[in-house]
């Protein structure tokens, strides 16, 4: 069956889309757009003739620049772009990007301190929040890993009283982390308070019933707990320290600052694929491991700090 041509724009667009967040993102900014154009729909875009939407665009621009962050206003215009590059709107890019305000100088984004996460954890009461903490700070994983079902087959007993935890798993992005002693602590007793048992599709962290803990659940639970807790400044609109990213920002200076560390080891710990070495350098959990060993001092935050 032909798919009709105003829902297979959609289509096309939405399944050239691999990750639900920039999906989320690409489609927000679409909204933006067509609430800018004054149209209903968002295939309405297909009516509109290619002069008349290069033009649409650039007034879009440029009211964007009288309101928006200078820094911000690329990114509105990727799910546009890539709306129309599906559909075959072929329109003169180049102008649009030579639009763009110049970019401002923003604060520089830094890490959490072990104060401030002492501060964090202090106002976390609930166990699992408890966790899920020390679990994001212990493997500095990017909130997306929960994008993607992270269930108890996903983790590996480790010597030292630690877990290896598998993100991605199935994925090109597949890689390693792994939990502190005390990280590991922590989870355990939030399972043990569920009455969690260690079976293959028991979600490491769960929501409502025994439905595994989405990336937003997870933006949520942190921005509460975070606001709750330290006070962040902010100027030209951004956060000194990133409400997650803060967490990967400290896992990963406390890893490259470890000069006994190997440098590409250290960067798939970061999950990053570092070039030739990327693909052809396959070190085992064990390798990974060792490397791991030389900064669990460092990521566990003090008994005074925090720890129950």
């Amino acid at each position: 069956m032909i798919i009709q041509t105003r829902q297979r724009s959609i289509t096309l667009f939405e399944e050239s889309i691999k990750s639900k967040y920039t999906k989320k993102n690409y489609t927000s900014n679409l909204n933006h757009f067509k609430d800018f154009a004054g149209i209903k729909n968002i295939d309405e875009i297909l009516t509109i003739s290619q002069p008349d939407l290069q033009c649409m665009l650039e007034d879009y621009l440029m009211a964007l620049k009288q309101n928006a962050n200078p820094n911000s206003v690329p990114s509105k215009f990727r799910g546009i772009k890539h709306f129309c590059v599906m559909n075959r709107i072929n329109l003169n890019w180049e102008i649009i990007r030579k639009m763009f305000p110049q970019v401002q100088k923003t604060q520089t984004l830094r890490s959490y301190t072990e104060d401030e996460i002492r501060r964090i954890l202090s106002n976390t009461k609930n166990l699992r929040n408890y966790a899920l903490i020390h679990f994001i700070a212990s493997t500095g994983a990017r909130v997306g890993v929960f994008d993607h079902k992270l269930t108890m087959t996903h983790m590996k007993k480790m010597p030292m009283g630690c877990y290896a935890v598998k993100f991605y798993a199935g994925h090109v992005e597949e890689y390693w982390s792994f939990l502190t002693p005390q990280a590991t602590k922590a989870l355990n007793r939030y399972h043990c308070f569920r009455n969690m048992k260690h079976v293959e599709d028991m979600p490491i962290f769960s929501s409502k019933g025994s439905s595994h803990l989405r990336w937003n659940s997870v933006r949520s639970v942190m921005s509460r707990t975070v606001s709750k807790s330290i006070t962040r400044s902010r100027e030209n609109g951004r956060y000194e320290v990133q409400i997650n990213h803060g967490f990967r920002k400290r896992f990963n200076t406390i890893l490259k600052m470890n000069n006994s560390v190997n440098y590409n080891i250290a960067e798939k710990l970061m999950g990053h694929r570092n070039g030739l070495d990327g693909v052809y350098l396959t070190p085992t959990l064990d390798e990974l491991f060792a490397e791991f060993k030389k900064i669990i001092r460092k990521l566990e935050i003090s008994p005074e700090a925090g720890q129950r």
